[in-house]
């Protein structure tokens, strides 16, 4: 048995995910995941895909999760712990299943690429453990999924994106042998109400300061889809999803949790920055190859860095907080960067911008594509000027309204900024997690 990594930044990375398409039957195989997350984010949390061979014939494709690091210190005098790399390798067979001893071959064979790595074996179509539980907030009810509520997220992921079977995430990855970084969903009245998942990531994009070493950053987690039904969109369903994914990565020493999100969606906006006090300094244009009913132009996103262990995101009680928004007629300090489509300036040099959204980003991607093209146009040179991690640029940390116009809200860059954003408390220094 014969393994071959695929280079993720070589030229034949996008031909090499659609020929894994054609053999695996995407968008009939309810186990493959979609385009878009193996061609982006997958290398992205440091997973890799690897080709199979017996002799001179194709045997399987295997995609290398990240599971999580294990220290490998050992009596070398090395002054700090070496890690190794733990790999959930999930197989499709493109023969007969494989039997113990091909099995074993595999692994050795795809080990033997990664020198320093530790890989375990799965099988997305064998039967899989689930492993249910709840906790009630309120009228909401959080917790893992059953086998059945599982499967039910492909449905519900359907419904809120409109997204064909291709675009569908498989329902295996809740279970306990998958071992995602996060799989929840929120019930209210015993109904499937939303679902939240995502995975763990060997680094990740550069942190400020000193944030990698005090959160742990090694070992991150990348929170890849959250989906809220309609009907409970009000009830805060997504914030209690996301607390109790942030309460569960720190209690389990990850300490920063990263998503994208579209820029242009004040909503999500409001939630990310208003309330979960997440940041943006990375922004990324034209992202995600996809089109959706969501997305009718090009898919640019914010990296968002959640740091679930500073004291900025772990005071705000779990009920009962709203989100921050500020009233930017009673602010004049903050300086705005742009009037709409109109008075664009890249001369701002406050401690405070103001960067102006769209007021209904969906509703206007479905009324006019061309205007929404040339918001994302503006918006993706705005940001590409002013959000950064180096002194003079921007983060992005939380949003105001004016009347019926949608901010953006920046601060400039500096070693006191750093300091204070990852401020954590000497309690949760002290504290053995």
């Amino acid at each position: 048995m014969n393994a071959r990594l695929i280079d993720p930044h070589g030229p034949a990375w996008s031909a090499a995910i659609d020929r894994i398409g054609a053999l695996l039957h995407a968008g009939e195989n309810p186990s493959l995941f979609p385009y878009h997350f193996l061609q982006v984010v997958l290398p992205r949390l440091g997973g890799r895909i690897v080709w199979l061979d017996q002799g001179a014939a194709p045997a399987g494709v295997g995609f290398l999760f990240p599971r999580g690091l294990k220290d490998a210190a050992n009596a070398n005098g090395a002054a700090w712990p070496a890690y190794l790399h733990e790999y959930t390798l999930r197989y499709h067979t493109l023969g007969q299943p494989s039997s113990p001893g091909q099995i074993q071959q595999i692994v050795q064979a795809v080990q033997s690429q990664l020198p320093d790595t530790a890989v375990i074996y799965y099988d997305p179509d064998s039967p899989h453990r689930f492993s249910p539980s709840d906790e009630a907030v309120g009228a909401v009810n959080i917790g893992r999924p059953s086998a059945a509520e599982a499967e039910q997220t492909r449905e519900l992921h359907r419904r809120i994106w409109g997204s064909p079977p291709e675009f569908l995430y498989p329902a295996d990855i809740y279970s306990a042998e998958f071992c995602a970084g996060t799989g929840l969903v929120a019930r209210v009245e015993g109904r499937l109400a939303a679902f939240l998942f995502g995975f763990y990531k060997f680094d990740g994009p550069p942190l400020p300061a000193d944030w990698t070493g005090r959160f742990q950053g090694a070992l991150r987690l990348e929170s890849q889809v959250m989906g809220v039904l309609p009907d409970y969109r009000g009830m805060r369903v997504g914030n209690l999803l996301k607390r109790v994914q942030a309460e569960y990565a720190w209690q389990h020493g990850i300490g920063i949790v990263h998503w994208t999100a579209d820029p242009l969606q004040f909503p999500n906006a409001a939630l990310n920055f208003g309330l979960l006090r997440a940041l943006a300094f990375h922004h990324y244009p034209d992202l995600y190859p996809f089109r959706n009913d969501l997305n009718r132009v090009p898919a640019s996103r914010f990296g968002l860095t959640w740091l679930v262990g500073s004291d900025r995101v772990r005071n705000i009680p779990l009920t009962g907080s709203r989100s921050l928004i500020l009233d930017l007629a009673r602010q004049a300090d903050i300086q705005r960067v742009n009037d709409g489509l109109q008075g664009v300036s890249y001369a701002a040099d406050q401690p405070f911008i103001a960067i102006e959204i769209p007021a209904d980003w969906t509703g206007l991607q479905q009324r006019s594509v061309e205007e929404a093209l040339e918001w994302r146009a503006v918006s993706d040179r705005l940001f590409a000027h002013y959000v950064g991690i180096q002194p003079g640029q921007y983060v992005i940390t939380g949003v105001g309204i004016d009347g019926d116009h949608r901010f953006l809200i920046g601060q400039q860059v500096d070693d006191a900024l750093w300091e204070h954003l990852g401020r954590v408390s000497q309690d949760e220094i002290s504290e053995d997690r």
